[in-house]
């Protein structure tokens, strides 16, 4: 039981986090329009609250807090840049609203862990900005009772590969029933909406820092390493932490 227990903590932890996260996105993307028709990164965001399952009235709450219509704190969006053992680099993209806090705890997660923070631009040469768009099915409306409902079923992995293929992308990798189409970062906006006219479910898409070259850790680097991930990853104002180790 005290098992079972824990793990559910855990998931709620993690989800409630992912919650936070994703409104704390909605209400960034907000500032330029409260319309998703007409505010193509508020619909993104919006996709993937809706994919997370983000109860509609936090999503509300967000999207009016975003666009001036509610009071709340002002969001923003900052990468700091920091150290790990034997070369590792990392980027760490936070949503806060508190710039000294966040600071002050990213840096203190890293020392605590055996990282340190690196001045801005001392790591970030060494990541690109690509679009990353994740697909895991084909969407189809069927009806039930009345009533339009989406239904995701598998792709033909031969027959994505050559639609996607003609596509303005950089990548494509499929794997398990999962797709992952990499596109640079300003294609991403329009091979993400190709992709939704052909028809595939798209379960993430997002503007993610991609390492050039990456490097190999191993004993007690690795150890370090691992707990700076988890560390930084704890904090709550963190988005994603990016890095160029090979795992």
């Amino acid at each position: 039981w005290h098992s079972i227990a824990a793990k559910k903590a855990s998931w709620d932890a993690a989800k409630s986090r992912i919650y936070s996260i994703i409104g704390k996105k909605i209400q960034i993307a907000a500032k330029n329009g409260a319309d998703p028709k007409m505010n193509p990164s508020l619909e993104m965001v919006l996709e993937k609250a809706r994919y997370h399952g983000l109860p509609k009235d936090v999503i509300e709450r967000a999207i009016l807090k975003g666009s001036g219509q509610l009071e709340g704190e002002e969001m923003k969006e900052v990468v700091y840049e920091g150290y790990g053992p034997n070369g590792s680099a990392l980027l760490i993209k936070t949503i806060t609203s508190n710039t000294n806090r966040t600071s002050q705890s990213v840096r203190t997660a890293l020392q605590k862990a055996g990282g340190s923070m690196a001045e801005i631009g001392a790591v970030a040469w060494q990541f690109k900005e690509q679009g990353v768009i994740v697909i895991d099915g084909m969407l189809e409306i069927v009806e039930d009772k009345g009533r339009q409902l989406e239904k995701i079923t598998p792709f033909n992995a031969e027959e994505l590969e050559l639609q996607i293929m003609e596509l303005t992308i950089e990548d494509l990798s499929i794997e398990d029933g999962i797709a992952e189409v990499t596109t640079s970062k300003s294609d991403f906006i329009t091979v993400r909406s190709q992709i939704s006219e052909l028809w595939y479910h798209i379960s993430e898409a997002d503007i993610h820092y991609i390492a050039d070259n990456q490097v190999s850790l191993s004993g007690e680097d690795l150890e370090v390493f691992e707990k700076i991930v988890d560390a930084i990853n704890d904090d709550e104002d963190v988005d994603h932490l990016y890095h160029n180790v090979a795992l």
